[in-house]
């Protein structure tokens, strides 16, 4: 079984990825809406290179108020058109990312920048969406959690903390727990290139302390001040920014 999370759009890594090492699990963030380093992904393609620029500067100076109010003025200067130039980006990236997958098995859960009804359009008898379930494996029992933190940018991923906890509260006694987000675990969260604190799950943290998995499997900060950390005897594992790394976590060699 292999892991990755935040994609991001990146087909050509999802091609080299090993054809016989089963499963592949996604946890979350398959689509570029924006990739901070450059600008690239749906918004730039939408509205434009200068636009999406200033949408990461404000970003960036945690302007969060000033950005919503961007947004808006970018979206309803022309909703309709924008809205089908959305949905028709959001689609292309989706249907290349799974045609980079084709000769694969794969399992996805949904992180904060995807559409979950778009991206459940694309469930086949190869492709499958584990969020909310239990999947019983050679591994344990494996439980799953996606969706992202809330937070002031409100991206379309994002869900409650009660319906997380709804999630949570119906995986107890999983050997392994997989969310896009890590545990509320400030090393876990910080991001070392940003200088930022990301987001975590509170709940998750509990849900550990409650029912001590062995692993909990999450991706969502790209460029982690750790990595790896332990709440008790649960360890806590950060996937790796697919996107710009390549990196996968092969479940088997954890157990070797």
């Amino acid at each position: 079984m292999i892991f990755i999370s935040d994609v991001h759009h990146n087909v050509k890594f999802l091609e080299k990825l090993p054809k016989d090492l089963g499963p592949v699990i996604i946890l979350g963030d398959l689509i570029n809406w924006i990739d901070y380093r450059n600008g690239e992904g749906i918004a730039k393609d939408v509205f434009g290179y200068e636009n999406v620029m200033k949408l990461i500067e404000l970003r960036k100076n945690h302007l969060f108020e000033k950005r919503k109010l961007l947004w808006k003025e970018l979206y309803f200067s022309n909703p309709e058109q924008t809205q089908k130039k959305m949905q028709a980006a959001i689609e292309k990236q989706y249907i290349e990312v799974f045609e980079s997958l084709k000769t694969l098995e794969v399992w996805f859960i949904p992180g904060n920048v995807d559409d979950l009804e778009i991206l459940n359009s694309f469930e086949s008898n190869k492709i499958k969406n584990v969020d909310n379930t239990i999947v019983e494996t050679n591994f344990g029992r494996i439980g799953f959690a996606g969706g992202g933190v809330p937070t002031l940018i409100n991206a379309r991923g994002e869900i409650s903390v009660k319906d997380f906890q709804l999630k949570l509260d119906k995986l107890s006694g999983v050997d392994i727990i997989c969310t896009h987000a890590p545990p509320k675990v400030i090393p876990l969260m910080t991001d070392v290139v940003t200088n930022k604190i990301e987001q975590g799950w509170q709940p998750l943290v509990e849900f550990i302390l409650e029912n001590s998995p062995k692993l909990s499997l999450f991706g969502d900060v790209h460029q982690p001040k750790a990595s790896n950390w332990y709440i008790n005897k649960t360890r806590c594992i950060n996937v790796g920014y697919f996107r710009a790394t390549n990196r996968y976590l092969e479940l088997s060699s954890l157990y070797i």
